[in-house]
């Protein structure tokens, strides 16, 4: 059974990062009032509009580096193989969360370059990285809404992105958590500004109930024009799923 990774997206989900609201719908047309009105289409339709730092997304270079590449320069034909493609889907195990000093509610668990190698391992049966990597811990907690919980942070150290993009065709990250960077009073994004450089970088993944290992993904965004993130639901296949014949 394929897995689908895209959050729940409702007018309940909360907005993140002072969004105020992750969705809203707003009535174009409606049957109730094409009912009354012989001039309406008879339809339901609505504007839909997406916070996209709320919901599961993809995020561009743009979205951190002034001049990095929009949404559409990745679907060129020699950079758009980074929505699609074999993943590895790996999950932390053990207790590696910490308090966050001046904030008791938050918990962080800051991944180190040995601990993600060792995940890896374990997911891939690889010490090298991988093309392509989701990475999520075990039993994480989930809101209400059925995402990682955002009192949770998982990020990873800088080493260990760097440990990534020392694989030249490391193109695609992923993380449960809403954001690749922790960085309270700072405007720096060192996560992200090292991954960027050959990434995008998938965020919100809905990976709690996906178990550990090898897939295909098929993970392509809407193709927004200049858009520095857009909306995305992902899929993963595993290998038996993707035979025709």
């Amino acid at each position: 059974m394929p897995y689908m990774l895209g959050g729940r997206i409702s007018s309940a989900v909360p907005g993140l990062w002072g969004e105020g609201f992750g969705y809203r719908a707003d009535e174009i047309y409606s049957l109730a009032s094409a009912a009354n009105n012989p001039k309406a289409p008879p339809v339901n339709a609505s504007f839909h509009i997406l916070s996209p730092h709320s919901i599961t997304h993809v995020d561009a270079a743009s979205h951190i580096i002034g001049d990095g590449a929009t949404i559409e320069r990745y679907f060129s034909p020699t950079r758009q193989n980074c929505f699609y493609g074999p993943v590895t889907v790996a999950k932390l195990q053990g207790a590696g969360w910490r308090e966050v000093a001046g904030a008791t509610a938050l918990k962080i668990w800051r991944v180190s370059k040995t601990e993600l190698i060792a995940a890896v391992r374990v997911a891939s049966g690889k010490d090298t990285p991988p093309n392509k990597l989701f990475l999520t811990v075990q039993g994480v907690p989930l809101n209400e809404h059925g995402y990682h919980d955002p009192n949770f942070i998982m990020v990873l150290e800088p080493e260990a992105a760097e440990w990534l993009v020392s694989n030249s065709g490391f193109n695609a990250w992923g993380t449960s958590w809403k954001s690749s960077d922790f960085e309270p009073g700072s405007s720096d994004r060192p996560v992200h500004k090292i991954l960027l450089r050959q990434a995008v970088l998938y965020e919100l993944l809905t990976l709690h109930d996906v178990p550990q290992g090898e897939y295909f993904l098929a993970g392509v965004p809407l193709l927004i024009e200049g858009g520095s993130e857009s909306p995305v639901a992902p899929v993963l296949f595993m290998s038996e799923e993707l035979s025709w014949t």
